[in-house]
């Protein structure tokens, strides 16, 4: 798995408060963002708690005790579970390095976000694309959730050890992804075909896209096939996260087993 950390990675330093306990715990394993202060309800700890107490005192991160009324100012919210730590924003990786890093490894899936907007949506497939044993997300700089406390939540805590690919084009991404080798798949209602139906090769690129809107027509004519879920004509087709987690799962098996 391409790691986050050194050369290749996009570091960033503004502020972002982490809450909920495997966020905050995974930050501190992976180190995956610089984390400057950790924020502990007052009282005596959980044994979940204790954990991330030694953690941040093995990393030499700044502890302290707060009142729940704080920890929630803090995360701007009461799922908090009693802890909030104080980082930079994520390190993510430039294409180049990934692709350095996975080199001579031939079977890839890159699950690829076009314009995703929900940052429930965003943390839910990274959830789904690590435990289902997918390669990587790539996702775009601007117009789409930002890769924050919320996203990495919704992740149970995915986000801060997943590798996370971020480029400014997603269009130019796509092309230097054919040359590597590989087979871009767009999820999409419009002239696509059932994704049971396609070949599906070692490396390929899953992208979904907006909520609303979809994929991009410039972002579908990036792509080798364009395909979707059949389902029941009377019914509305499914929230990106669900069709995610059903077009994941049918790739991996494809690829890995």
């Amino acid at each position: 798995m391409a790691k986050r950390h050194g050369a290749g990675s996009n570091t960033k330093s503004a502020d972002v408060n982490l809450y909920g306990i495997t966020p905050v715990q995974q930050c501190l394993l992976h180190k995956s963002r610089n984390c400057r202060q950790v924020f502990v309800k007052e009282g005596k700890p959980s044994e979940r708690l204790k954990q991330i107490i030694q953690l941040a005192k093995k990393n030499q991160v700044l502890m302290q005790e707060a009142s729940t009324h704080k920890l929630g100012s803090l995360a701007n919210t009461r799922l908090h579970q009693g802890v909030v730590a104080i980082c930079d924003e994520l390190n993510t990786l430039d294409l180049a390095s990934y692709l350095d890093a996975v080199d001579h490894q031939p079977k890839q899936l890159i699950v690829a976000f076009d314009q995703l907007e929900d940052p429930q949506n965003v943390g839910a497939i990274i959830r789904t694309a690590a435990f289902l044993g997918a390669s990587a997300i790539l996702t775009i700089q601007d117009h789409t959730a930002p890769l924050n406390a919320t996203v990495s939540k919704a992740s149970a805590g995915a986000l801060e050890y997943f590798p996370i690919i971020q480029v400014g084009n997603l269009s130019e991404t796509l092309v230097r992804l054919k040359k590597e080798a590989f087979e871009v798949f767009g999820a999409s209602s419009d002239d696509s075909v059932d994704y049971q139906e396609v070949d599906i090769p070692d490396r390929s690129v899953l992208i979904m896209g907006n909520e609303g809107q979809g994929l991009r027509n410039l972002t579908q004519k990036r792509c080798d096939q364009l395909i979707h879920i059949s389902g029941n004509q009377s019914t509305e087709s499914l929230n990106v996260s669900a069709a995610s987690a059903i077009l994941i799962q049918h790739f991996v098996q494809h690829i890995f087993h």
